[in-house]
């Protein structure tokens, strides 16, 4: 159940929107099969150390090496310079089983979309082994002290469940991969083997009647199915609602193989799935993603459902022909030697692909290799800049080219700072330095904020005033910019394949007071530029938007000649003029709104730029003009700049 119901999601997430607890189901699962042998071991004076670890590697590594090398040689062919370099930093990451750390540090608004990383499903065996790397010696300690496991096995989980909760008002982004955010789960799976071991397997069963029991595993089943079609995208994972299949599992094991609903499970193809789960679940992600990745984020239903078969079958040949004979004792130093060996090979071709660069000079990236440089990010930072907040805390992006008596101040989100190199050049060239204040996922709109708990929301507010008031203050700045992402911030979803899995909340007002929180993001979104033009306006700064260029919805990458496709389509690069429009439709009406109640606030329209009235394109005249799936490059930043100091009434003749 818990492998299948992840399979599904990652093929089709609407069909199983909480397909992936089938992980969480598997930490119970888990943590109740190792515990289980744990706790027999010392209790018959049988456990080592020694013994355990090489049952994990004989374990873990035979299938792990074949996935990986198969991971990292496709990628050779498939994958540009940048998109290896991270798969590089991955495998080497999951190889040490530190890939959860590494997901959380690239967690974030320029993170790329899940769909385009082949190995992040190794997260959940870095947060296992972390947790196996500390949980005998623990168990160790507590018989030699003699406390009781049960209590403290509860008090740990309990423990574990309090930290997930915090951190998700605090550090969200973190929390989905953090180890002690998810010890609970494989805890809870430890507390059960305590008490099998304590009373025997088939506790629950033999002290109740045999209709309670299958009434019991019936409701286990249903505490584990319902979650799987039930979530939604809202909730927050793992937090309360995680208890309920985490508790479903608990419950399925406590009732033993006799109860009703168990006997389901207990069907041979059902059996079968599961002694393959380990490789199914190692091999389907890296082909879902590599499909998506060739056909340029839109592969079509079919091959995801044939590249599921075919990991199926992948699955079932690495475990007759790997797992099993490689699992066998017999000889166990010498291919316990083989599998680290071969396990540090990997991980020095990894290291390798790294410090290479991705190797850019591969054949399959000739036809393409001068694009590398479209794909570029300028520096968020300098010391100009930096200099201007030496006693508080700067904005994310914070660049200064220029300190003359008149400025050009650029502000906003991310999308403030691609245009900062275009606007700055030729800002110079008419004799004005120009100063970039921005920060990511957070618009300077005065009294309305974004973030996913009261932490963030509380930090963009204060972001915010950093910025309205530092140009407030510099007598210097007779000029501003603001450019945002709009349609995001009020819809609260993101667009195209890119951003399918986008869970960031629209924007809200601030302070948050129960009137303010029933406001539409609509509402907030305008009422909050207006309050952030007339605060620039009363000193005396004139004040122009940019409106958001058009969004791709597929990593930037799919704009240019991949080196191998399966359908060799075109589907990057260009968004239909209707739909464009349907999703600016509502976020143009309400700049519009603004720029007639404020009529010394102008717009500066790109849509020119990029559109015609069949398509907007992220090329124009064979020039990618596009960093990601919705920000410019230094390219697409030359190219509307222009238009921009024109709409604050500057143009060369000045």
């Amino acid at each position: 159940m818990a492998v299948l119901s992840v399979v599904i999601y990652h093929i089709t997430p609407s069909a199983l929107p909480g397909g992936f607890l089938g992980v969480d189901i598997f930490f119970v699962i888990s943590g109740y099969l190792i515990s289980l042998i744990l706790f027999r071991e010392l209790s018959a004076g049988a456990f080592s150390f020694a013994n355990f670890y090489a049952r994990r590697v004989r374990r873990l590594f035979p299938a792990l090496v074949v996935v990986l090398s198969a991971t990292i040689a496709f990628g050779g062919f498939v994958l540009f310079a940048d998109e290896y370099k991270r798969l590089g930093k991955h495998a080497a990451s999951a190889i040490l089983f530190l890939l959860n750390f590494r997901l959380i540090d690239e967690a974030g608004y320029f993170d790329v979309a899940s769909v385009a990383k082949p190995l992040l499903h190794l997260w959940s065996l870095s947060v296992e082994e972390q947790f196996y790397l500390f949980w005998p010696l623990l168990l160790v300690l507590l018989r030699r002290l003699g406390l009781q496991n049960g209590s403290v096995l509860a008090i740990l989980s309990g423990a574990s469940l309090i930290y997930a909760l915090d951190l998700a008002q605090h550090d969200f982004d973190a929390l989905f991969f953090h180890p002690l955010a998810r010890f609970w789960e494989l805890l809870a799976g430890s507390v059960l083997a305590h008490v099998h071991h304590q009373e025997g397997t088939h506790v629950l069963p033999s002290r109740i009647g045999h209709r309670i029991k299958d009434a019991l595993s019936a409701v286990g089943l249903v505490a584990i199915i319902l979650p799987l079609l039930l979530w939604h995208r809202d909730f927050t994972h793992p937090g309360w609602l995680t208890i309920v299949p985490v508790l479903g599992a608990v419950i399925v094991i406590a009732c033993g193989s006799l109860a009703a609903g168990n006997r389901l499970l207990a069907l041979k193809p059902l059996v079968w799935i599961g002694l393959i789960s380990y490789p199914l679940y190692l091999w389907h992600w890296p082909i879902l993603s590599f499909l998506h990745i060739v056909e340029s984020g839109k592969p079509h239903l079919a091959a995801l459902w044939l590249g599921a078969g075919f990991s199926l079958l992948l699955a079932a040949t690495t475990y007759r022909y790997i797992e099993q004979p490689l699992r066998v004792p017999l000889q166990s130093r010498t291919r316990l030697v083989g599998l680290m060996g071969t396990m540090g090979v990997l991980l020095a071709i990894s290291v390798f692909v790294v410090k290479s660069d991705g190797l850019p000079n591969r054949p399959a990236l000739r036809h393409d290799r001068a694009a590398e440089a479209y794909m570029k990010r300028e520096p968020a930072q300098d010391q100009a800049c930096m200099a201007r907040f030496a006693a508080s805390v700067a904005p994310v992006y914070c660049r200064q080219q220029g300190s003359n008596e008149r400025m050009i101040a650029v502000i906003g989100d991310s999308h403030a700072h691609v245009l900062f190199d275009g606007v700055a050049a030729l800002a110079a060239k008419l004799g004005y330095g120009t100063l970039l204040l921005a920060n990511s996922s957070c618009p300077p709109f005065d009294g309305a904020v974004t973030g996913r708990n009261l932490s963030e929301r509380s930090r963009c507010a204060a972001n915010i005033e950093t910025i309205l008031t530092a140009i407030e203050r510099d007598s210097s700045v007779k000029f501003t910019v603001i450019a945002s992402r709009g349609p995001q911030y009020i819809s609260g979803s993101g667009f195209g394949p890119a951003e399918e899995t986008y869970l960031y909340p629209p924007i809200s007002a601030w302070p948050n007071t129960d009137s303010g929180s029933l406001r539409l993001p609509a509402d907030v979104f305008r009422d909050g530029i207006k309050r952030t033009v007339k605060r620039l306006h009363e000193q005396e700064i004139k004040v122009a938007y940019v409106l958001q260029v058009p969004e791709l919805g597929v990593s930037v990458r799919n704009c240019m000649q991949r080196p191998w496709t399966l359908t060799n389509i075109d589907l990057g690069c260009t968004v239909a003029y209707p739909v464009y429009r349907n999703r600016m439709f509502l976020y143009r009406s309400l700049i519009e709104q603004v720029s007639t109640s404020l009529n010394f606030m102008s717009v500066a329209d790109l849509e020119s730029v990029f559109c015609n009235e069949a398509s907007c394109n992220g090329r124009r005249d064979g020039q990618l003009l596009y960093a990601d799936d919705n920000h410019l490059n230094i390219f697409g930043s030359n190219r509307v700049a222009p238009a921009i100091l024109n709409a604050l009434g500057l143009k060369m003749s000045d």
